[in-house]
């Protein structure tokens, strides 16, 4: 699409009395208001007057709106994303804007308390985005823990800890070389308008994939940087992970684990979490194969995981890892795959990995003092999505999952506990009617009628997406996460991000043993990944804070994506189902 015929157009975008910057011309594109490209290079390098009109049509601080009547010739999504991008970038603006873009962005107007994303409105923003996402990731030390942007809610663009999936891309992060990409779902041509915005659309790109799409798996007649390999555990079980790793020309990598599938509609107007390693060095030659490791085992846990596909495809990438230091990774990488993992393999996947990880890092320290006034530390799940739970909460996920999740370090004078209350974040039909996308934002929610009405027993636990702090209320949460959180709402004991819902398909389910001497196992169909933030191995503290300065250097507060206290559902709540967009 970069090459314009010779009969194109000059834009005379000299007023007189602008920038020198205004006086240029530019060539108009020549596929004029069916111009589909979101890359800001591309709308830097030639004209759109259509976009130059709307944009001046625009009021500022305000989302990207079309002009009753306007009959765009292309999508909408992406026309407002072509706009958004114009503001963004200062491109095609009016000179008003163009003269304002130099300035800082505003605060956000938020009134209340000072936690951590509040915090970070107050830093330079503008300075920030000009250096390039590498400045921001240093900015969100030690967490690394990011939102995707909303196209349609505003205060969202201005917060540092907010990502678009090219920035994942941003030269200030490497020089890179190639990567892998391990999704569910894949819209080809949009991942590879994403590489076009730093100019790696030729760069080799290896893509692993659950979802049938014809596109990507004939990928090669398309894109011939681009191999693709379907991954399908079983009937009923899903390729779910959402991860990439990339591999830079200094020979360091990085990994970065999501909840977003490769599709724009996920990184539009959904909530969804995305986590950035550091960057990760290349071993010294002379390093013994078990170099490179944290204590977090991050290392060995993702190499388990690749192996686990058995593709010959994988070994460069296998390689790579081998040869990488990731000591610098502080969170723990937990994932599932499919099989009945019996003996100690069990321990090395699903909810039992989790547990492994919270026996050995995890504190709850008010159980040094128990008494009947203090509440137990409450586990929160939140998730987009659930499966068949059961007849009864203690059938799965008041039974086993529960007790994984509440695993602690044992330390002297440890009474023992009851169970901790399980509380479940989920939409209700209120919350998708008024979303930014109305019902159809609940198709992110894939969540059955018939299953609920299986377990309605379920109602009771369950409480509203809020993310008002966030500003992302509206915004749909096809983010799965699950923590532990003091009942005063103040500390957190660790926090969980991860592609899994709350299903045994995801976590797994304990196998009664079969036949003499057969042990018992765990059955997982699902290919899930995340990651799991401790605060011993991140700050060095036994819980993590969740108000307090963002600046602080020590333990600077968690930035929770969903609002404390919990909103319980309203008597006449009812839980989001797929069945209510029919």
């Amino acid at each position: 699409m970069e090459a314009v015929s010779s009969s194109v157009k000059r834009a005379n975008t000299d007023d007189g009395g602008g920038p020198s910057e205004l006086k240029k011309s530019k060539v108009v594109c020549s596929y004029g208001e069916t111009c589909y490209r979101r890359n800001p290079i591309h709308l830097m390098d030639y004209s759109h007057p259509h976009l130059e009109k709307l944009l001046s049509m625009q009021k500022d601080g305000e989302d990207m709106k079309l002009p009753a009547g306007y009959r765009p010739k292309i999508d909408t999504d992406t026309l407002l994303d072509q706009l958004q991008m114009c503001r963004d970038h200062g491109i095609a603006a009016p000179l008003k804007q163009n003269r304002r873009s130099s300035l800082p962005q505003e605060r956000s107007q938020d009134t209340e308390p000072a936690r951590a994303v509040e915090s970070s409105n107050r830093c330079n923003q503008s300075s920030r985005k000009k250096q390039g996402f590498a400045s921001r990731l240093a900015f969100a030390s030690p967490y690394n823990f990011f939102l995707t942007a909303i196209r349609d809610s505003s205060p969202t663009h201005k917060e540092l800890l907010s990502i678009r999936f090219h920035e994942l891309l941003d030269p200030t992060l490497g020089d890179l070389d190639s990567s892998l990409q391990i999704n569910f779902m894949v819209e080809l041509y949009w991942l590879s308008e994403m590489y076009k915005v730093y100019g790696h659309e030729e760069k080799p790109l290896f893509l692993l994939y659950g979802e049938e799409d014809d596109t990507v798996r004939n990928a090669k007649l398309y894109f011939k940087n681009i191999t693709t390999k379907k991954i399908k555990p079983s009937a009923f079980g899903h390729h779910h992970t959402k991860m990439s790793l990339f591999y830079y020309k200094d020979n360091s990598m990085r990994v970065v684990v999501s909840t977003a599938n490769l599709i724009a509609s996920d990184w539009y107007n959904r909530t969804q979490g995305v986590w950035v390693s550091p960057s990760c060095p290349e071993l010294s030659p002379d390093s013994d194969t078990g170099s490179g490791e944290s204590p977090s085992e991050f290392k060995a846990d993702l190499l388990r995981y690749l192996s686990s596909y058995h593709l010959p495809a994988l070994q460069e990438w296998m390689s790579r890892l081998r040869k990488t230091d990731f000591s610098a990774i502080k969170v723990c990488f937990v994932a599932s795959v499919p099989g009945s993992h019996k003996g100690s393999d069990s321990d090395k996947w699903g909810h039992k990995r989790l547990a492994y990880f919270l026996k050995k890092f995890a504190t709850i320290p008010s159980l040094l003092s128990p008494s009947p006034s203090k509440e137990n530390w409450p586990v929160i799940a939140q998730c987009s999505s659930i499966g068949t739970l059961g007849a009864d909460p203690d059938s799965w996920m008041c039974g086993e999952l529960r007790s994984s999740m509440s695993q602690k370090v044992l330390l002297p004078g440890d009474m023992l506990q009851p169970p901790p209350p399980f509380r479940v974040i989920y939409p209700t039909l209120s919350n998708v009617k008024n979303s930014h996308e109305d019902l159809l934002g609940g198709a992110c929610l894939p969540y059955s009628k018939r299953t609920h009405e299986k377990q309605e027993w379920f109602r009771k636990f369950l409480f509203e997406w809020k993310s008002d702090r966030r500003h992302r209320s509206k915004a749909m949460p096809h983010i799965k996460t699950y923590a532990r959180v003091s009942p005063c709402g103040r500390h957190l004991a660790w926090f969980h991000l991860t592609s899994a819902n709350l299903s045994k398909a995801a976590w797994g389910r304990v196998q009664e043993p079969k036949g003499k001497g057969g042990g018992p196992g765990l059955y997982i169909m699902s290919y899930e990944a995340g990651v799991l933030f401790l605060p011993k191995l991140l700050v060095n503290e036994s819980v993590f804070n969740l108000e307090g300065s963002a600046t602080s250097e020590k333990n600077p507060p968690f930035p929770l994506p969903w609002d404390l206290p919990l909103s319980a559902y309203g008597a006449n709540d009812k839980p989001w189902v797929n069945e209510y967009m029919l």
